[in-house]
Parts: structure tokens; C-alpha cells; sequence
């Protein structure tokens, strides 16, 4: 995938795996208001192109994502206050929407919008040095990007609540516990990781993942008999494809699909 020039964030192929990287080390990869309109064409483009079949987000230097940049919060306007939350959720709607596997590979802090963007992901790896919190409460706020919803989906509503009203900052081993994060590993160890399972999910077949995990995430906030209607729909998708073609003819000749993502 071709991308423009970018400010707060690096992007390269790792084959069929797009790897994103927050790129403000200097400010532990916080979101200025300016960054949000560069990372959300970003993700959109990995969306859209073909060549891209897993993603994996994680943080330059020793953050994932420390959210909102607070200097520029305090000194924002009352405009700017109400653009950057709008702003900030489409870009967690289209990471939550997107059609394809997204691993987060949580380096260092993830707080706030930080912690919500690894939140969006199908799969989070954490480091020995990941650290969360949902800080809003800390800074008289609420949150705004997402964590009320996503975050008791993953740990339930009541430890969702004791997170978000504390801002309680959390470690590896109790994102671990609670289930936010899938694998604790060690720094040098956690991207080759999280690459490891993009891999796996790039060498599946795209359609079918793209159209289980709209069903997984519609799943939230509808009833059996709508979402057992979605499963046909997706079921009357794949089956026009080439990958399912391609899978039954791997098993009937007993051996492993290779799949192409059509």
C-alpha cells in the first residue's frame, strides 16, 4: 500500500501484513488533533486495499499511545474541543469496522484514546512494559473515545467501572488476568509476536474473516434471530468466493488451504 509522506505515524508491509506505528516518541505517541485526520486516511486505506490482509498497530520508542495530547488540551479552543472527540470517533469506528484482523502490539502506556485504539483491535499483545488506564476521570473528564463501550465488552461492566471511574492505571499481568491483552512477552519479543498471529490471520480467507467478525462485533447489540439473518448473508457471500472453492478442495484432497484472499 502507497502512502503519503506522514507526520505521527510510519507504515510498512511486513508481506501481506500492514504495520502502523505511531510515530511521537518524544510524546509517547500522543494524539495531537492534527494527527487524527492523518491516521484515520491511514486505516482507511489499509481497509480498502486488497494487498493488505491483517494489520497490526502498535507504538515507536517506550509508548503505545499515551491519548490526547494534555498541552494541547490545555490550551484548545471550545472549536477544538468539539472537533477533536468527532474527529477521534470516526477513526475508532472505521479501527472497530474494519474487515480485516487487527492486532495491537502494546509496547508501553496506553492510556485514554490510547488505551480505546488498542481496544479496537481483534487481538492485543502486550509487553513486560505495557501499562493501561482509562485516565479521563483523572482529568475531570469522561471518556471519549470509545472506552465505555469497549472496554466492559472485553472485562465485564463492573471491573469496566471500577477502570474507568478511578483511572486506575493497570500492568501486563493484570491486563493479562482480566483479559485485556491475549499474551504477555517480553520488548525485544512483541512485535515479531503479534506479526506471528497477523500472519496467520493474512493466510486466511479475507472475505470469510471480513464477514465473521461484522457478525462477531453486530453481535453486541442485536438479537439471535438478526444475527443468525447476518450469517446467512455472509454465508451467501463466501460462497461465490475463490477461497471457497479453494477450502473445500483442500479437504477432500486432505492437505492445507492456501488461500488468496478472494
Amino acid at each position: 500500500m502507497e502512502v503519503p509522506a506522514l507526520k505521527c505515524c510510519t507504515w510498512h508491509m511486513d508481506g501481506d501484513v500492514g504495520v502502523l506505528t505511531l510515530n511521537r516518541p518524544e510524546r509517547l505517541n500522543a494524539i495531537a488533533n492534527t494527527d487524527i485526520d492523518e491516521l484515520d486516511r491511514v486505516v482507511m486505506r489499509a481497509g480498502k486495499d486488497p494487498d493488505v490482509r491483517a494489520l497490526v498497530i502498535t507504538g515507536a520508542g517506550r509508548g503505545f499511545c499515551s491519548g490526547a495530547d494534555v498541552k494541547e488540551w490545555a490550551a484548545r479552543s471550545d472549536a477544538d474541543e468539539e472537533s477533536w472527540p468527532a474527529k477521534m470517533h470516526r477513526t475508532i469506528a472505521r479501527l472497530y469496522w474494519l474487515p480485516k484482523p487487527v492486532v495491537a502490539a502494546v509496547n508501553g502506556v496506553a492510556a485514554g484514546s490510547g488505551f480505546d485504539i488498542a481496544l479496537t483491535a481483534d487481538m492485543r499483545f502486550g509487553s513486560t512494559a505495557a501499562r493501561f488506564g482509562q485516565v479521563y476521570a483523572q482529568r475531570g473528564i469522561c471518556p471519549d473515545a470509545g472506552g465505555s463501550y469497549l472496554l466492559p465488552r472485553l472485562v465485564g461492566e463492573t471491573r469496566a467501572a471500577e477502570l474507568i471511574y478511578t483511572g486506575r492505571i493497570i500492568d501486563a499481568d493484570e491486563a493479562l488476568r482480566i483479559g485485556v491483552v491475549s499474551e504477555v512477552v517480553a520488548p525485544e519479543r512483541l512485535l515479531e509476536r503479534a506479526l506471528e498471529q497477523a500472519r496467520i490471520f493474512a493466510a486466511g480467507p479475507t472475505v470469510a474473516i471480513g464477514e465473521a467478525k461484522q457478525n462477531i462485533r453486530l453481535g453486541h447489540t442485536i438479537g439471535i434471530e438478526e444475527a443468525l439473518r447476518n450469517e446467512a448473508r455472509g454465508a451467501r457471500i463466501c460462497v461465490h468466493t475463490e477461497d471457497k472453492v479453494e477450502g473445500l478442495q483442500a479437504a477432500i484432497e486432505k492437505r492445507r488451504p492456501v488461500f488468496v484472499g478472494r
